[in-house]
């Protein structure tokens, strides 16, 4: 199909990557007040590598967002909500609203009906693991018995990464070190997704599938910015060219 439409919108010079956002329903920044927010180094990366970020929130329905955009990047945020993969709280902790996580599911159906790619960050790795069938680790060290640290919101820890298959810019082999900061991640992974890093006490670290990519660790914050974020744009930039072309 190649029509006006798809000039217009395969024609970008740079490609433009919606990136959504957490939301905070009065409880983090100011009492009885309800903002979005995000870490600005999402923006910086993204243009940094040849992309043009805009940010997005449920103001914008899925389908026009999924329409404006080349790609998306879903953010970390808070953990989600268990009863979105069928299982009950098992300790006290902030949950993303659930208006952030559901807009975000109907965003990812509305990207599959485009074909348009999703790079999944920390929470929005969880988020596509758990929108086609997988679950979580409620919490790691507590379900697992995994010493090694994986950081908090405000303190991020350092460690490493395995590659076991090629993965937009590191090859099978590759070991990185990652800034992490979570206690949640994949537990049953998704049907059609792969497992393809792991930390050294087998906690998933990235997932594909289905045309998407999650990382549990925050490639913004490290030096593997430019390998994730740059194959990212690059490959969405790639597959636009051939669409646009056929």
């Amino acid at each position: 199909m190649h029509n006006k439409f798809l000039e217009g919108r395969y024609k970008h010079v740079k490609p433009v990557i919606g990136i959504t956002m957490s939301f905070d329903k009065g409880e983090l920044i100011r009492p009885g007040v309800n903002y979005n927010m995000i870490r600005r180094e999402y923006g910086e990366q993204l243009q940094a590598v040849g992309a043009s970020p805009i940010f997005l929130d449920h103001s914008i329905s899925p389908e026009h967002a999924a329409k404006l955009c080349d790609a998306i990047v879903i953010s970390g945020g808070e953990d989600i909500h268990p009863s979105f993969y069928g299982q009950e709280p098992v300790h006290i902790n902030i949950h993303e609203p659930y208006e952030r996580t559901g807009w975000e599911r109907l965003l990812i159906d509305a990207c599959d009906r485009q074909r348009i790619k999703i790079l999944g960050i920390c929470y929005g790795s969880q988020l596509l693991n758990i929108h086609y069938g997988g679950t979580l680790f409620q919490d790691i060290a507590k379900e697992t018995g995994s010493g090694l640290d994986h950081g908090k919101s405000e303190k991020p820890a350092v460690h490493n990464v395995k590659f076991k298959q090629d993965f937009l810019g590191f090859k099978n082999g590759d070991v990185v070190e990652s800034a992490s900061r979570h206690h949640q991640a994949v537990k049953d992974i998704a049907p059609g997704f792969s497992a393809v890093a792991h930390a050294d006490d087998g906690i998933i670290e990235a997932i594909s599938g289905y045309g998407h990519y999650g990382i549990q660790w925050h490639s913004e914050s490290d030096t593997t910015a430019d390998n994730i974020y740059g194959s990212f744009v690059k490959l969405v930039t790639q597959t636009n060219s051939v669409r646009l072309a056929n």
